[in-house]
């Protein structure tokens, strides 16, 4: 937690102490090449994000995240970790997770809105990578 309120990174994963992944790029893009290369790399993992939407929380419920804080989430993002029995803590809920401009909704949001499974979510976010 620390690194994402007093280091600046964007998201932080670490598993009894040990950092796993530390990132300062905004997006997934750095998330989902990770749990392309292996899927269980964050396992029982505890996740520091910045800004947590519904593709990062299904990202880290398709790779087993054991807890989440953010400091930023989404209402979506947050009835996603429910409903996976995944605890959480977040400084400040938002309705959605929106572009950089701040003139839609963020595009990978977009992209998982009406997708309910996190291997759903997870195949069409990596294909979208693959795409940009």
């Amino acid at each position: 937690r620390r690194d994402v309120k007093e280091k600046g990174f964007t998201l932080s994963i670490a598993r009894g102490g040990e950092r796993i992944l530390q990132s300062n790029s905004p997006g997934i893009s750095v998330l989902v090449s990770a749990i392309d290369e292996d899927r269980f790399r964050f396992k029982r993992a505890s996740v520091a994000d910045k800004i947590l939407g519904r593709a990062a929380a299904m990202l880290f419920v398709y790779s087993e995240i054991s807890c989440i804080y953010a400091s930023v989430a989404s209402q979506d993002a947050l009835a996603i970790l429910k409903r996976f029995d995944i605890p959480f803590e977040c400084k400040r809920i938002v309705k959605r997770i929106m572009n950089r401009n701040k003139s839609s909704i963020c595009p990978f949001e977009k992209l998982v809105l009406e997708v309910d499974t996190p291997e759903e979510a997870f195949e069409r976010l990596k294909a979208c990578k693959v795409r940009t």
